[in-house]
């Protein structure tokens, strides 16, 4: 019976061991949870505005980028300029006045302060515009493809044929090669946690590695149309999936890394 007992109690353990294990393996791999309100502030930012708050930044660099947008992409100018004032007058963030303005509003610049903070898309020295090079490019995301059987679900950037494709950040390669859309492509795994989707190259640089990493500015491969994009102009597919699978529109981001990088090279 002691023995019975004994053999019991270890089962109980290892069972509680296993399901303490499995619980483990599913929190380090499921995708972080990213709260409803980030990508659609994210996205509906319009590229003028940032690239409005970029330059104005430069030139009162005593004003903190997020803090300016944050605060210009909430409220009206007339009641975003005395607040923006006090930051040039070094006034710290938390001890603005905001005068009349109502209540939640110091709230929702707040929170749009926070985003803006941990999700440094704007910020003009985080990210590197994908293409070396003469490029353009439209807001396509969303349109029909193969007569409506799915979705653009990115940026198509039009170059010649050869034109250098570089990463947009620091990550480790994840996906490598052909497939029947993308045709030579290759899928970056971002600091940020991030898929980055690269396609229709027409050739993927040799020192590329699945599992090695990459880092901000390195080459990817060059422009092409391969795969679903043989019969169209070159060009690169440039897609962003989130941690959660959901695909997101890149055209406000590359507006401003594209401006940002003619900035840095002016």
């Amino acid at each position: 019976m002691k023995i019975l007992s004994k053999l019991k109690r270890i089962l109980t353990q290892l069972s509680l061991l296993t399901f303490l294990a499995i619980v483990a393996w599913h929190e380090l791999h499921s995708p972080p949870t990213i709260l409803s309100d980030v990508y659609p502030y994210l996205t509906s930012l319009s590229p003028a505005l940032v690239k409005q708050c970029i330059d104005e930044n430069r030139t009162s660099p005593t004003i903190v980028l997020e803090e300016l947008l944050a605060i210009r992409s909430t409220l009206p100018d007339r009641e975003a300029q005395p607040l923006i004032e006090q930051l040039k007058n070094y006034v710290p963030f938390s001890d603005l006045d905001w005068g009349l303005i109502p209540k939640n509003t110091p709230k929702n610049v707040q929170r749009r302060r926070e985003i803006l903070n941990k999700y440094t898309y704007y910020h003009p020295d985080k990210y590197r515009f994908p293409v070396i090079g003469t490029t353009w490019f439209e807001d396509s995301f969303g349109a029909d493809r193969e007569g409506g059987k799915r979705r653009h679900e990115g940026t198509d950037l039009f170059a010649k044929e050869g034109t250098p494709i570089v990463s947009i950040c620091g990550g480790k390669v994840e996906q490598l090669g052909w497939n029947r859309l993308g045709g030579e492509r290759v899928g970056i795994r971002g600091d940020d946690g991030n898929y980055y989707y690269y396609a229709h190259l027409q050739y993927i640089s040799t020192s590329l590695v699945k599992g090695k990493r990459v880092e901000e500015g390195w080459a990817l491969g060059t422009m092409g149309h391969t795969g679903v994009a043989l019969t169209t102009p070159d060009h690169l597919h440039f897609g962003i999936e989130l941690p959660n699978g959901q695909w997101i529109n890149p055209y406000p981001f590359l507006e401003v890394w594209q401006y940002a990088g003619e900035k840095r090279g002016s």
